[in-house]
């Protein structure tokens, strides 16, 4: 039992440390250039490229 315990704490563990999430967007900027109308909409894509769940809390439009 206590080998098991060893190598879950010396390999395990470690391994899930370096496990991130990591997100990549398709474009960072997007010129509207001049605006004519009141309302302007743009959808930026992304993806998470990273080894792990990538969680988006309150996302907030700017």
């Amino acid at each position: 039992m206590k080998i098991i315990t060893v190598f879950i704490s010396m390999f395990i563990f470690p391994m899930m440390a370096y496990a991130q999430p990591q997100i990549m967007f398709d474009e960072e900027a997007y010129d509207m250039g001049e605006l004519t109308q009141e309302i302007a909409m743009h959808s930026f894509k992304f993806k998470n490229v990273g080894s792990s769940e990538l969680i988006l809390e309150k996302p907030v439009p700017s």
